[in-house]
């Protein structure tokens, strides 16, 4: 790829001249779209040609199915699907149709999927994937995908499960005036969004053709306006949208009626909610949200927690740990623990002259099950991988930094292992980054943006998780009504912000 780069082009779209890999079929009806490579539809169409399928099959339905292969995982950037499978799950499936099973068997039958069976004992449900081997492959090299409109009566059952919330205040702002520049994201990004076709296949996991199926599959649900907007209080209780996965290279691509847009984003959030979480756990909505996570075992997790925090030991040694957090500075503090990490290699920026250091580390990917070596530009974006690590890692298995890190704050570590060891489940430490989580989405989604929402009815408003934005003229009212807001909620445990424009340049801020 990189010595011999592909040039995106294969189709003309109905609004420009310019050329993309991108094909769309419009039908009279529903306009809601569904994505997946033109080579999988093309082999279906042959197929049902060659091989006509049960009296009851519609193509709308067998496009949909088709389509979670690759939209799943596309709203999952960072999970990877051992072999390239992925699990459907059989209510979800349905929902859409009953009789589900009639396509899958008809799938494996012309050979459009191949399928790993369910697995009771590791609680996995039945997946699939393309089975690249049997579809043909023909034209240009880099995979293109389809847009494929299906009709009213199958597109309101997806909306159904695509825009189901209680967060209106946001979800109303997804709408026809959220517009994505896509013939210049495509133009300026062509070799991202390319990946040879003749290379298709599940030897190993291939993080460059996972990112081109991210990147067409985001780019074209903003572009055909398909949104979705899900809240699930019994998972991470977040918002999940089309913005939450969105590749932060789209963003300076993308306007809100002709406007910039700017986000808020709260620094070090993860550890500003364990911070908060250790400061206010008798407050009414922190307890609420303790004991919907964890029921029964609150009162006992909640006197644990005291006899801990209240000693003069647990403050002494949680001072400056959480005045780094309250400071934004966190990662550079951590950055101080682990002076023996160093880079393996320091390069010189071009354009500023800077030296850029280049840190390499492993960490345990469980989809994968291997450790991964990841590079990272900068001590600080290692920090941050490593933050994640040491606030979730099991305990079963701490890492060699998690060990390190309660070297240093064993009194921290035994209130978050409180957390970590409420049942004798091996997934009992994934209560600990759900409460964090829960903690986030009701200060963020429940209290926040809602009394913005109350207070300023026309602001538009959009969440990624810990980051809450807005257009360029409302940001300096949204930002001092956000600390305001962030004051009362935590009674003084405010975190620090950082702004960020949706622009290739970063003067927005000055005409805001």
């Amino acid at each position: 790829m990189k010595n011999n780069k592909r040039r995106i082009k294969n189709y003309n779209t109905k609004t420009t001249r310019f050329k993309t890999n991108v094909a769309t079929f419009y039908h009279e009806g529903f306009n809601w779209k569904v994505i997946l490579p033109t080579i999988v539809y093309n082999y279906l169409l042959e197929k049902i040609e060659e091989q006509p399928p049960f009296k009851e099959f519609k193509i709308d339905i067998a496009m949909y199915y088709l389509s979670l292969i690759i939209s799943i995982p596309a709203r999952k950037k960072d999970k990877i699907y051992k072999w390239g499978f992925v699990p459907l799950n059989s209510k979800l499936l349905e929902k859409i149709y009953y009789k589900y099973n009639w396509y899958f068997d008809y799938f494996i039958d012309i050979q459009i999927l191949e399928k790993k069976n369910h697995s009771s004992t590791y609680h996995k449900c039945t997946s699939y994937r393309y089975n690249y081997s049997a579809i043909k492959i023909k034209g240009e090299e880099c995979i293109d995908f389809t847009a494929y409109e299906i009709n009213d009566r199958v597109g309101k059952k997806i909306q159904e499960e695509n825009f189901n919330n209680d967060c209106a205040h946001l979800s109303k702002w997804l709408n026809e005036n959220l517009i994505i520049d896509f013939d210049s994201l495509i133009q300026s990004l062509q070799d991202e969004f390319c990946y040879n076709k003749y290379n298709l296949g599940y030897d190993k996991f291939n993080p460059i053709k996972s990112k081109a199926y991210n990147y067409w599959y985001c780019a074209l649900t903003l572009k055909n306006q398909c949104y979705r907007a899900t809240r699930n209080h019994d998972a991470d209780s977040r918002l999940h949208t089309n913005l939450t996965n969105l590749p932060s290279i789209f963003r300076p691509y993308i306007n809100y009626d002709g406007e910039n847009i700017i986000s808020l984003d709260i620094k070090n959030s993860q550890p500003y909610f364990l911070v908060l979480l250790l400061e206010r756990y008798n407050d009414e909505r922190i307890h609420k949200i303790i004991k919907k996570v964890f029921g029964r075992k609150t009162k006992t997790i909640l006197e644990k927690l005291e006899r801990i925090i209240e000693t003069d030991s647990f403050q002494d040694e949680f001072r400056a740990i959480k005045e780094s957090i309250l400071s934004g500075t966190f990662y550079e503090y951590l950055g101080e623990i682990f002076q023996d990490i160093k880079p393996f290699k320091v390069e010189c920026d071009k354009e500023t002259g800077e030296e850029i250091e280049y840190y390499k580390a492993r960490f345990y990917n469980p989809d994968a099950e291997f450790s991964e070596l990841k590079v990272f530009e900068g001590k600080r974006n290692l920090m941050k991988k490593l933050t994640l690590q040491i606030l979730y890692t099991p305990l079963k298995k701490p890492s060699k930094e998690y060990k390190i890190f309660k070297a240093h704050f064993p009194l921290l570590c035994e209130c978050m292992e409180i957390f970590k060891t409420q049942s004798e489940s091996e997934d009992a430490f994934k209560l600990f980054p759900k409460l964090l989580q829960h903690i986030e989405s009701d200060c963020v989604l429940d209290v926040i943006t809602r009394t913005l929402a109350d207070y300023y009815p026309e602001m538009p408003l959009w969440t990624i998780h810990d980051s809450i934005c807005t257009t360029q003229s409302w940001f300096y009212l949204m930002e001092d009504t956000v600390n305001t807001l962030f004051l009362s909620y935590s009674v003084g445990v405010v975190p620090s912000f950082k702004a960020e424009c949706w622009t290739h340049t970063k003067d927005c801020l000055n005409a805001a």
